[in-house]
């Protein structure tokens, strides 16, 4: 019954930010034109096509363009029509009109569900005994962090795979606590079928995990990091079985099509990383980690030329206050990695929620500079869970130093309030590239 009260308190929050963002967000809440025209199109080659091209489609606006001509466009490589099977259905079941109308919702019901599952996974790793807040603040809290972050809000208008991911790779998390262990194997294996990219990561982790012991000593306790009830050797070569048979599958198929059919979509390797040569779009480190910021520092200067320094004031203060808001970003990102950091410190569960996401989002920074540089959105909703989690303790151990119970509760009061408008506000900033 508190679990049930919980989530209908989640989907409250949810649904009001929806109301409110669909009324003042200039971008709105739907998915943007060239994101729909987009879908629509790979879904409906995929109809007319059928499994001709081994599920592979076209992935771009295709203006103008016939679809029943299978080298219309060249096929996407790096997506398989696994990863868009619910808009096949919808598209299947209703055509353009229904996919459209359903989409958007479907991808905001799995955000749901991923705020859902980071919500109670936080209550989880937190101890009963340090803190005398209600689980309930902390759940209200952590979700409404996660929902109204500015990561979160991109996915509205252009939908990724991550959050599939990250609600499969949840709910595996949750079936292994709950001792479900085929429901969580079934669940890791969903998890990498629906993004490869981060089911790869989550193979090169758990796998580094258990060769670690070999060449370094006091590494041998690496159940710690696995999911919650993962003790056994055989288990933890399940975990990475489940994760590597859908990674397996896709590239399988991927090579069996590449003798019949031509890829021409996608970027090379060496591109994503940016050391081709000719990477205009690598901006280094700092430039895959401004994401931070929730938003591009660009997207204050839109339409903004050496003349406007000699602009009205009005954009003056525009430009002026854009930059502070996505600094004023930037700054809490930061304080919600110390925030984890010292979570992942006090909790096992955090640890065996959390290090495999921090580790696979921590390589696309590190290695793909130049894809990170480029995409905002994407690969970072994934801070949106790390962000979270991290703040909500940041705020649960500032209470719990206070001093006085009352107090600390009192003050955390404006100080959510304070992100929360901060991420509404920087949401609000988003542009797409």
């Amino acid at each position: 019954m508190k679990l049930f009260f919980r989530a209908s308190s989640y989907c409250a929050v949810f649904a009001a930010y929806l109301f409110f963002m669909n009324a003042h967000a200039p971008l709105g809440i739907s998915w943007m034109d060239f994101h729909a025209e987009r879908v629509f199109n790979a879904v409906e080659f995929l109809r007319l096509s059928g499994l001709e091209n081994f599920g592979y489609t076209v992935w771009s606006l295709c203006d103008d363009c016939v679809l029943e001509d299978s080298n219309v466009e060249g096929f996407y490589g790096t997506m398989h029509g696994i990863s868009l099977s619910p808009y096949i259905f919808m598209n299947y079941i209703g055509g353009k009109e229904f996919l459209l109308f359903f989409g958007p919702l479907f991808d905001k019901f799995v955000i749901l569900v991923c705020g859902i599952f980071v919500a109670e996974l936080m209550i989880k790793s937190l101890s009963k005994d340090s803190s005398n807040l209600p689980i309930y603040l902390i759940g209200i809290a952590c979700f409404s962090l996660f929902a109204l972050s500015p990561w979160t809000y991109k996915i509205f208008l252009s939908g990724w795979w991550e959050p599939i991911f990250l609600m499969f790779f949840l709910l595996g998390i949750y079936a292994f606590h709950l001792k479900k262990f085929r429901l969580g194997y079934a669940s890791f294996a969903l998890a990498s079928l629906s993004s490869m990219q981060w089911g790869l990561l989550l193979i090169i982790f758990y796998t580094l995990l258990i060769l670690t012991p070999l060449f370094l000593k006091g590494a041998e306790n690496f159940y710690k990091f696995f999911p919650p009830n993962i003790s056994r050797f055989d288990q933890s070569l399940k975990i990475i079985t489940a994760l590597a048979s859908s990674v397996i599958l896709v590239i399988l198929v991927k090579i069996i099509a590449s003798q019949y059919i031509q890829f021409t979509g996608g970027s090379s390797l060496f591109y994503r990383v940016g050391i081709t040569g000719n990477d205009i779009h690598n901006g280094g480190l700092i430039g895959s980690l401004q994401f931070l910021g929730g938003s591009r520092l660009t997207q204050c200067f839109q339409g903004f030329s050496m003349e406007g320094f000699s602009a009205e004031t009005m954009m003056k203060i525009a430009i002026y206050n854009c930059v502070f808001s996505i600094v004023g970003m930037a700054i809490i990102s930061v304080i919600s990695i110390i925030g984890i950091y010292f979570l992942i410190r006090s909790s096992s569960l955090a640890k065996k929620v959390f290090l495999p996401l921090i580790f696979s989002l921590a390589f696309f920074i590190g290695v793909f500079q130049q894809s990170l540089s480029v995409h905002l959105m994407g690969y970072s909703f994934i801070f949106s869970a790390l962000f979270a989690v991290g703040i909500t303790y940041a705020m649960h151990s500032l209470y719990r130093y206070f001093g006085s119970p009352a107090i600390g509760f009192i003050f955390s009061i404006p100080c959510l309030a304070g992100i929360l408008i901060l991420s509404i506000r920087v949401g609000m900033l988003s542009g797409m590239s």
